[in-house]
């Protein structure tokens, strides 16, 4: 995922893995971190880029994506 923001690395890593469903504890697991660090890297994500809640991170990734694919069209 490649967007035009102030996000770190990781953070958009962990950004992805949410958009696939997954607890903060999978994610950790996944990701080889405490789900309290993926929950200090969500409250960032969400801070930078003006969201409030996971269900609102998700859908702005769907539409980015969109709005992405459409543009290479």
């Amino acid at each position: 995922m490649t967007m035009s923001n102030g996000l770190s690395e990781r953070e958009q890593v962990v950004l992805s893995w949410l958009t696939r469903g997954l607890s903060n504890k999978e994610i950790g697991l996944a990701l080889s971190i405490s789900p309290r660090t993926v929950q200090k890297h969500l409250q960032r994500v969400y801070q930078e880029l003006g969201m409030q809640t996971r269900a609102e991170a998700i859908v702005r990734v769907h539409q980015w994506a969109r709005c992405s694919k459409g543009m290479k069209a």
